[in-house]
């Protein structure tokens, strides 16, 4: 197959693994309700419950970039599905909390090693490429299509038919995705050039301002965005809303998103990345405190939602493309997700709470609190990038002075000389 071909089905392999990945992770959202009902689980058990897909980032992100750094064919994707496949099918058996989290816990270590390789790999294929910040960008769209495709369906199935038979959909998806991987997943590195990458711990310290940056933004905005996802449904159940209704409302902000992404991802470069994301952190805060006001259709809300996604997640996941070396990407999008996984704090937070006032107020509060903390570290980092670069033409401008001014004077030497 041609490599341009290849980058291109490589591509599409990246898309559709993510989305399956990503609408088994967002599971929980419409399902919630159900288990609440049937299995008993309370909201801040359900807040547990999502919070646990971050536990195992904290341990395997960080070496997981540098093993799809050193090892660039198939064999950690299909680590990573297996493990996907084997917990999703033990959420599917579940009689209780336990086994829910257990089946979590294993789908959660395989979609975290999947989520650092998956863009890693793109970077790869698309260095250099003049669509990388297209490629990057569109490539969330399976964030946006795995989460909607999750809350447009699954409450329905759910409704009508259980949970598990929701549930044993997921199962199916998962094993589609093993396949996917197993077919066409690789980095096109060499294998000799892979072997001589090492992870020491003691290297992070060598990680840029910019990349920690980067690594907060990606931390705070997330965790404000998954939040609404998981409890945004329950709140619309409150206020009187069915539950297939609810999911399809909170999805809709997917048709906004995958809309605008193809938009936004061709302008997407390093100095403008920084400022996508401010804007759309504003827009997220924006859509939390309107959402509590019972007079705005929540269908707004979602809007807004989508608007903010459809500007902040291809900036974001555009931004270590830019500013790593493609040998060292995977490092980089471990960190990403490192920090991903520093969010296990926020869901229990908001879900305790919810069940300590009684009500959802201070929860959007919360989501609005740390998507402003992603707006200070995007404005940090536009401003950081603007003063590197202004440093960087300086030094242009000095050395381009210098050559003229030793070119000037070797003229004048060779002219003595030859005179």
């Amino acid at each position: 197959m041609p490599k341009d071909r290849q980058r291109w089905a490589v591509f599409v392999a990246a898309v559709s693994s993510t989305g399956i990945g990503m609408m088994i992770w967002a599971a929980v959202f419409p399902l919630l309700n159900p288990w609440t009902k049937s299995l008993g689980i309370s909201r801040t058990q359900g807040g547990i419950l999502m919070a646990l897909f971050y536990l195992p980032g904290l341990l395997i992100t960080l070496p997981g970039g540098a093993i799809f750094d050193r090892y660039p064919d198939r064999k950690p994707f299909v680590v990573a599905w297996f493990l996907i496949a084997t917990g999703t099918a033990l959420m599917t058996v579940a009689n209780g909390f336990g086994m829910l989290c257990t089946g979590r816990l294993l789908f959660a270590t395989g979609l975290n090693l999947h989520n650092v390789g998956a863009p890693k790999m793109l970077a790869s294929w698309f260095h250099g490429h003049p669509r990388l910040g297209l490629a990057m960008g569109l490539y969330t769209w399976s964030f946006t299509l795995g989460v909607f495709a999750s809350l447009t369906f699954l409450g329905r199935i759910a409704e009508n038919y259980g949970w598990r038979v929701a549930m044993l959909l997921l199962l199916g998806l998962a094993v589609l995705g093993l396949a996917l991987v197993w077919m066409v997943a690789r980095s096109p590195e060499t294998s000799n050039d892979a072997r001589a990458v090492r992870f020491r711990f003691a290297s992070i310290k060598n990680i840029t301002p910019a990349m920690w940056l980067i690594a907060i933004m990606y931390l705070f905005y997330n965790a404000g965005s998954d939040s609404y996802y998981t409890f945004t449904p329950d709140y619309l159940v409150v206020r009187g809303y069915a539950l297939a209704y609810a999911s399809s409302v909170v999805g809709a902000y997917a048709w906004i998103a995958f809309g605008l992404k193809p938009f936004t991802s061709s302008f997407l470069q390093g100095r403008k990345a920084p400022w996508f994301v401010a804007f759309g952190s504003s827009v997220a805060i924006a859509a939390f405190v309107l959402l509590v006001q019972p007079q705005v259709h929540p269908v707004f809300i979602s809007v807004l939602i989508g608007i903010s996604i459809a500007f902040c997640m291809p900036a974001l996941m555009s931004l270590p493309a830019f500013f790593v070396p493609p040998e060292h990407t995977g490092q980089a999008y471990g960190l990403l997700q490192f920090s991903y996984s520093m969010g296990f704090f926020a869901q229990p937070l908001i879900g305790y709470s919810i069940d300590r006032t009684g009500g959802h107020k201070v929860a959007y509060g919360l989501m609005s609190m740390y998507c402003a903390i992603a707006l200070v570290a995007s404005i940090a980092l536009g401003l950081v990038s603007r003063e590197q670069r202004a440093f960087e033409r300086s030094l242009d401008s000095i050395e381009g002075e210098n050559f003229v001014e030793r070119a000037w004077s070797g003229g004048c030497n060779n002219g003595r000389k030859e005179r």
